[in-house]
């Protein structure tokens, strides 16, 4: 049996943007209604942006496991790809075989798998430890203190993609940066100036809310277009998806 799968780029990027615009929406009245009329019931959890385990945390997990399955899909068929050439190259020595950076797609697809499940279980909460940070006597936009591993990783992974990422076509290449300005910047920049407006304010005030909302909306956002950037990238180089699905006792 064969599912073969039809998107447009453009419209599904339109319709989770309308997602994002609803959830920003809500989160800004719910905002309001907490810290203007002291309206606070459990039910407007389930739209804040701001809290964990609700609809919009499952929005950004299935956009995020959403664009893994692209990712992984896209290194299967580049691999695919480089064994075709290998065996050709067998037929004739004198065809060069063509690297496809497969292996970079593979690891990225499993990065994305990574940050939807943590998206879900919010592990990297863990490492938010406020007795160890005033202990090292960390400054404010450092309290946060996963920003700290979290900088580290996002150098390294730029060091090791950068090759890559000048492989691709240039629509492709300018897709990404947007994509990574936009969630590296909610996820670790506006993380240190919520760290720092908690520090002068608290994290129980309006203004810290605020840019708790513009983080997760960046972050959002930032998937979106990185999404947006993959199935053009798709759309450009194979045309068509398809999807082989193979049921086995």
């Amino acid at each position: 049996m064969q599912l073969s799968l039809t998107l447009s780029p453009l419209k599904l990027a339109k319709r989770l943007t309308m997602g994002v615009g609803f959830f920003t929406f809500t989160s800004i009245l719910i905002k309001i209604g907490r810290f203007g009329f002291h309206y606070q019931k459990d039910w407007t959890d389930m739209f804040n942006v701001d809290r964990e385990m609700n609809l919009p945390t499952w929005f950004s997990a299935f956009m995020l496991a959403f664009c893994a399955w692209l990712l992984g899909a896209i290194a299967s068929a580049k691999q695919a790809e480089l064994e075709q050439q290998k065996t050709l190259t067998d037929a004739d020595n004198n065809s060069p075989v063509k690297y496809r950076y497969f292996q970079q797609w593979k690891w990225l697809s499993i990065i994305f798998w990574l940050l939807a499940f943590d998206e879900v279980a919010t592990i990297h909460e863990i490492l938010i430890i406020p007795d160890i940070a005033k202990a090292l006597n960390l400054p404010p936009f450092l309290r946060s203190m996963w920003v700290i591993p979290g900088t580290i990783l996002v150098v390294i992974f730029l060091r090791k993609y950068w090759k890559f990422w000048l492989h691709l076509p240039r629509k492709t290449r300018d897709h990404f940066v947007l994509a990574a300005f936009l969630y590296i910047g909610g996820a670790l920049f506006m993380e240190m100036v919520g760290s720092v407006v908690a520090s002068y304010y608290r994290q129980q005030s309006l203004i810290y809310s605020l840019v708790a909302i513009v983080e997760e909306i960046m972050e959002m956002m930032g998937v979106i277009v990185f999404m947006y950037g993959l199935l053009v990238y798709i759309r450009e180089w194979q045309q068509k998806i398809d999807v082989e699905i193979k049921i086995i006792s």
